[in-house]
């Protein structure tokens, strides 16, 4: 504490030598902290993948499934009710699957939601998901296990799902009859995909839509029904009704049938009964993971079925080394962290982690795949119902077995391959380090707006005190002692007239600085945040009713309004709740300040989720660090112009529309200019309402860093670089 307290310190070598080196420093901790990360998809930096639970013992049990015959049956019949009776529509056969499930014995149910769309202006979607239970006959339900499988109709853009649905079925015939399950099995098919799946969570865990923790088990930080348009018997109700239509979007209804505590999940998305290869998903909402063990489980279940599986960049039946394998598990990284930084779950297991419930997805793949053709699958042996009820059947013996939830493993990682892991140990060093740059630009500037003694005062001090006492040793002898206490007398009031300045001088620089004005701006840039984060509903509003445009160009524009706003008001903020101009100590504090947010938030969402926190810290970090109060001298107003355009060019809004025509120029190069300049800003329109909407239904909180959050410590730095060069 003294360190950052004290003024004496200012003088001390470290801090001289540290307000020298401070900008080189960074900049190695910055280039260090990307060295770092690229260097843990090597071999030799990463780990081999284990297991922690003992108890799962995977692939002990002797393979009984023998239901291939049955998946082909329940697969082409599926297909001939969906010819017949739902070719033109996109409804789920709700008859058939619940027929077929009686069938088979189970304790069947089906589930009703409605989703009152949030931006829709009056829209609502209905939607049945059909659920059988397995009871286990060794315990009182008290545990289970799903087995998912989404329906897609015939005419969805992506790969039907009615092979998994098939197997679901083979599989749920096959463990009827069997006497070792501990667990209950429950048969999920869900209808709108991901949306199925989240009214069914909440649904079995009680989280109706009119309860009081409803907001905060979304992760919403704003609750309409809280606010003065809401009150019955408020004067400000009359016209804005439609403030409090998204109040209840997703009505998860009610189960009339429950099982036990959910232990684990695995969901199906085969559209064929052969397939090359087996993708395995692990990516959830808001980046969230499963335990290491059960993809572990997964991938260790697939070989021994004689099932080819890959994730992202590694397929396990190629084996590459010394280069290659580098090059492969940092495009297996980048690949991870993709999908991570945007939140949403690549598929219906990742709703499940929220809820503490480990879940992946098996992805059945060809060589013709959308996602593009991996190396040397054109000669792989195909998988049919047979290896894949084998490796299911496996997996869910292997669960069976568990005495308790997933624990020992790791929760927090990354996967450089299908069998190397990188723990939070190996890669937050890489995120502290940038992190760790914007604190020493932090401490740098604390200690220039301390009071300092120059050295040469220094010298002066040490050499009249040096002098003084000679003198006081040779008039010892010559000097009377009345002489010597006159002397005396006059060092002890020269001392006593510098402390006095001193204290004086100290006294008006802290006079200078107004807390309060620095700490109403902090807070009325963070309301600002916060409005623009609540903002969407009312572009989306006066789109619709105004100028007739829909909510996805409606909200864009606004927020591309608001950006501009912000951009031209933001500087004048500063001169708000002040009687005199800012001053050069007002300016470094809350650039320090800034630092200090921006470090801290990035490590904070790193701990959660290191694909968004290490992306927004190696964005920012430069942004931070180029934030400075300007100076003078002949280049110093070109330098500030030179960062006002590259915080312009990170406001989040600006980049992303940027990124996304940049990525439509390499997608489609054929195209013209001006065409994929409008295609990329289609694209950010699309991905910042999916990010809305999203927050919104399933509580994905991507968009509410980025405005509640990102956007003031944006703001702060504009405000600084604009309000420096007239200091």
């Amino acid at each position: 504490m003294g360190l950052l307290s004290d003024p004496e310190y200012g003088s001390m070598r470290f801090i001289r030598v540290l307000k020298r080196i401070h900008y080189p420093l960074c900049f190695l901790f910055y280039i260090g902290a990307i060295v770092w990360f690229f260097l843990l998809a090597n071999r030799e930096f990463n780990n081999e993948t284990y297991f922690s639970e003992n108890a799962l013992l995977p692939g002990l049990v002797t393979n009984e499934f023998s239901g291939e015959q049955a998946a082909k049956q329940f697969y082409n019949e599926l297909l001939m009710e969906l010819e017949d009776k739902y070719d033109d529509t996109d409804e789920m056969p709700v008859p058939w699957l619940v027929g077929k499930m009686s069938q088979l014995h189970l304790e069947v149910y089906t589930h009703n939601f409605t989703l009152n769309y949030p931006l829709g202006q009056g829209q609502v979607f209905k939607g049945t998901n059909v659920y059988g239970i397995l009871r286990a006959p060794r315990t009182s339900s008290l545990e289970a296990l799903v087995l998912t499988a989404p329906y897609r109709p015939l005419s969805s853009h992506q790969k039907g799902t009615a092979a998994g649905i098939a197997l679901m079925l083979a599989f749920a015939q096959f463990a009827r009859p069997k006497k070792y399950w501990a667990k209950d099995i429950i048969f999920l098919v869900t209808e709108h995909e991901q949306l199925g799946m989240q009214a069914w969570l909440e649904a079995y865990h009680g989280l109706q839509s009119d309860s009081g923790t409803f907001y905060t088990n979304l992760g919403s930080f704003y609750d309409p029904s809280a606010s003065m348009f809401s009150n019955k018997k408020s004067k400000f109700r009359k016209g804005f009704e439609w403030w409090t239509d998204h109040s209840k979007c997703l009505d998860p209804g009610s189960l009339k049938g429950r099982s036990g505590s959910i232990q684990a999940a695995i969901n199906l998305e085969f559209h064929t009964p052969k397939i090359k290869y087996v993708e395995v998903k692990v990516e959830g909402l808001n980046g969230q993971l499963p335990n290491l063990d059960l993809v572990n489980l997964v991938h260790k279940l697939c070989v021994k079925s004689g099932i080819h599986h890959s994730y992202k960049n590694s397929y396990a039946w190629l084996r590459n080394r010394n280069m290659d394998a580098w090059v492969d598990g940092i495009w297996t990284m980048l690949g991870m962290m993709s999908a991570q930084i945007a939140g949403v779950p690549n598929g219906n297991h990742g709703l499940f982690h929220r809820f503490g419930i480990e879940a992946v997805t098996l992805e059945g793949r060809d060589t013709d795949d959308p996602s593009g053709t991996p190396p040397r699958a054109a000669h792989l042996t195909p998988a049919n119902f047979y290896r894949l009820g084998n490796a299911l059947e496996s997996i869910f013996r292997s669960l069976n077995n568990l005495l308790e939830r997933f624990h020992q493993s790791y929760f927090f990682y990354l996967l450089a391959a299908t069998d190397r892991f990188i723990s939070i140990g190996q890669y937050m060093p890489s995120l502290c380090l940038l992190c760790g740059a914007l604190l020493i630009r932090a401490l740098s500037l604390w200690v220039t707006i301390q009071k300092e003694e120059s050295v040469e005062k220094k010298k002066e001090k040490d050499t009249d005190s040096s002098a003084k006492d000679t003198e006081v040793k040779d008039s010892d002898a010559k000097e009377k002692p009345e002489g010597l206490r006159r002397r005396e007398k006059f060092t002890e009031q020269e001392k006593e007239t510098e402390k006095l300045k001193d204290s004086e001088e100290k006294k008006d620089r802290l006079e200078e600085v107004s807390v309060v004005s620095i700490g109403a701006n902090y807070f009325l840039v963070h309301l600002i945040g916060y409005g623009v984060m609540n903002s969407p509903i009312i572009f989306s509003y006066i789109g619709a009713k105004y100028f007739d445009k829909p909510s996805e160009v409606s909200v864009y524009y606004g927020l591309l309004c608001m950006s501009v706003l912000i951009a031209v008001t933001a500087p004048f903020l500063l001169k708000l709740f002040r009687t005199r101009p800012i001053n050069r100590d007002e300016l470094t504090i809350i650039n320090i300040l800034l630092l200090i947010e921006m470090s801290t938030v990035c490590l904070c969402v790193g701990m959660h989720n290191i694909s968004l926190g290490l992306c927004l810290s190696v964005l920012y970090t430069p942004l931070g660090l180029l934030v400075a109060v300007g100076g003078e001298g002949k280049w110093s107003k070109f330098i500030s112009t030179l960062k006002r355009l590259v915080c312009l060019l990170l406001q989040p809004l600006v980049a992303l529309t940027i990124a996304m025509m940049v990525y439509s120029r390499v997608l489609f190069p054929e195209e013209a200019v001006l065409g994929a300049l409008g295609r990329g800003r289609d694209a950010a329109m699309q991905g910042v309402m999916f990010a809305i909407v999203d927050s919104l239904i399933y509580g994905n909180w991507l968009f509410n860093v980025v405005t509640a959050v990102l956007l003031p410590t944006w703001i702060i730095s504009w405000q600084i670089l604009c309000t420096s060069v007239s200091v």
